[in-house]
């Protein structure tokens, strides 16, 4: 089935949101001064101090993003399983956090910006599956 206007839209809306994911992901772990002075110290202080197998979450999920992204736009079904591992390492970050003191260092619109987040990348999610039963992606 030829994709309609919409596939277009959405795929390039994946690629440019998850793109930046990858862009923030290295940025900041890359401890870059003029990416983290947009932030309060104590918050620099917490992403730069979070345990490996937590970076290396937020690593699989922006990267998962971009491969899911590219894939979709190449019209490939595997677009759907990666474009699934977003929202699975993304809440296990979000819920670590809620263990680990983040919620007083980061304040609450933090976790409203996070739930926008697991909303758009389910979304991509959710569009891709739709399409694949469509017969877009195969």
């Amino acid at each position: 089935m030829k994709p309609g206007i919409a596939f277009w839209i959405v795929g390039i809306l994946a690629l440019l949101f998850n793109s930046y994911g990858v862009y923030d992901y290295i940025m900041t772990v890359s401890n870059t001064e003029a990416h983290l002075a947009a932030y309060p110290p104590e918050q620099v202080e917490y992403w730069l101090g979070m345990p490996a197998w937590r970076t290396g979450l937020w690593a699989i999920g922006v990267f998962s993003g971009v491969i899911a992204s590219v894939l979709y736009l190449a019209k490939k079904s595997w677009a759907v399983p990666v474009f699934a591992i977003g929202p699975v390492v993304f809440l296990l970050n979000l819920v670590a956090s809620l263990f680990d003191g983040g919620p007083s260092i980061m304040g609450a619109a933090y976790y409203i910006a996070s739930l926008v987040i697991l909303a758009i990348i389910t979304f991509f999610w959710w569009f891709a599956r739709r399409q694949r039963a469509a017969g877009v992606l195969s």
